[in-house]
């Protein structure tokens, strides 16, 4: 824990309620501030835990069959159908949904974070609004559960991005957002102060949990004139628990607007990302072109937008969710799975040379028969089987011990040469240079890239500044 944390906390009285939601979630490791490091910076290869929480039919249909005939949408609207069996029937789901060989799996192929969508209402009562208030008891084991999914994780050095993929009344048209019909969150100041209050919650119980890349405060937001300043509101809240907790935030289908608006909340915010998602199947008909000029698009106009917005916003900049999914008739005429990927791969190239991160929708679905799941798609061969950094490859490459031996006995030797080199570069200008500065500053870069490399089970890139 740093300094400003602990004077925080001796002197901040930590809200009943908050110990509550804290004793629910569990207890965690000691905060390790150096593997925090690596997890909080490093380039995310990650995939969405869709419907663990935050429940969608089209994914985790068995839940929502029983009640088929009331057409349950939103995660409320199948709870209220429930009943009294609400809270047994989403427990069964929280405990069977995932399992820690789901988490030793993807360390196995190199996925080194997890999108966890949440709704608001699993902190539960004092925490719930609309349908869900009277069913607050159903989520009293939910923070449990959550707890579970970062302890898995962990163990694998995989980092878990929280996101609050539901907030009061909604905040888009789509019952992932926890309501059925028009958005309300942006017509109600209540439901704007109870997502404030969930937001400040979610901060105080990860800020301190080494794992945790960052807290993703609303998702797929509509881009409302009142946005902006929920952000700047949300992002001041965050900060009274922690000045350190990286805070993501959507760019409401909007890429070059968002990013001039989040390069100034980073000015004053600090680690502050930006969330962009990329679906190619829901193009308008007439958009719905053959795989290669699908892929002669993303060259010469995402690879464009997308460069532009990581230097704006100095590459802090995702893509929190992607698939490799196409319109049926981009694929007429060739094999569906070759054309998805061979567009996969070269997606993949792009967004990985243009952002820090890229989290796959979605990790599994309940039958895993279909590409939304990244399971099948990897074993159908539309998606990769492997995403470790540097094209590592566990069965052939030396031990990180040896490699960062190695590099310890070359250390002074690779200062001595890349000092000389600067000094017989500047020595054509006059002045004072500070050129034990600059080996200085070698030896800084060295130790942290060294860090990066060995201080988890597998090397990690640099992804964010």
């Amino acid at each position: 824990m740093n300094v400003l944390s602990s004077i925080k906390n001796k002197f901040m009285r930590v809200p009943p309620d908050y110990e509550q939601l804290s004793a629910r979630l569990g207890t965690f490791a000691p905060f390790d501030a150096a593997r925090a490091r690596i997890f909080r910076y490093r380039k995310q290869y990650g995939v969405n835990l869709g419907s663990m929480f935050c429940l969608e039919p089209w994914i985790a249909t068995i839940i929502y069959d029983e009640y088929a005939e009331h057409n349950p949408e939103a995660e409320g609207d199948l709870v209220e159908c429930m009943g009294q069996c609400s809270a047994e029937k989403m427990q069964a789901h929280w405990d069977t949904w995932l399992q820690r060989a789901d988490f030793e799996h993807m360390a196995s192929m190199g996925i080194n974070a997890v999108r966890l969508p949440v709704g608001y209402w699993i902190l539960g009562h004092g925490f719930a609004a609309e349908k869900y208030h009277s069913h607050a008891k159903t989520y009293n084991r939910a923070l449990y559960y959550v707890g579970r999914i970062i302890a898995w994780a962990d163990e694998f050095d995989i980092g878990v991005l929280v996101d609050i993929h539901a907030l009061p009344g909604g905040q888009n048209n789509d019952s992932h957002s926890g309501a059925t019909g028009p958005a309300r969150l942006f017509e109600s100041r209540k439901h704007q102060d109870l997502a404030i209050k969930c937001i400040d919650a979610f901060a105080y119980l990860l800020a301190q949990v080494t794992n945790i890349v960052g807290l993703q405060i609303i998702n797929e937001p509509q881009d409302h004139p009142e946005l902006e300043a929920f952000y700047e509101r949300a992002l001041k809240q965050v900060r009274v628990q922690s000045l350190t907790l990286p805070v993501y935030v959507g760019d409401a289908w909007n890429l070059d607007k968002y990013t001039g608006i989040v390069k100034g909340l980073r000015s004053r915010f600090g680690f502050v990302v930006l969330d962009t998602h990329k679906y190619w199947v829901f193009r308008p008909e007439d958009k719905q072109y053959p795989v290669e000029q699908l892929i002669k698009e993303l060259r010469e106009t995402d690879m464009p937008e997308l460069l532009h917005a990581s230097d704006e916003l100095e590459g802090n900049l995702v893509i929190g969710e992607y698939s490799s999914i196409l319109p049926a008739i981009s694929c007429q005429g060739t094999d569906p799975t070759v054309s998805m990927r061979e567009f996969s791969r070269e997606q993949l190239h792009m967004y990985n040379s243009t952002t820090a991160g890229t989290f796959y929708w979605t990790w599994r679905l309940q039958h895993d028969a279909g590409f939304w799941s990244m399971q099948f798609a990897i074993n159908e061969g539309a998606m990769p089987s492997e995403y470790f950094p540097f094209g590592w490859n566990l069965s052939v490459e030396p031990s990180h011990e040896v490699i960062v031996n190695e590099a310890e006995k070359r250390r002074s030797e690779w200062r001595e040469k890349r000092l000389q080199g600067h000094m017989n570069y500047v020595s054509q200008w006059e002045g004072d240079f500070g050129f034990d500065h600059y080996a200085a500053g070698f030896d800084k870069g060295l130790t942290v890239a060294l860090e990066f490399f060995s201080k988890l089970k597998f090397p990690s890139k640099l992804g964010f500044i």
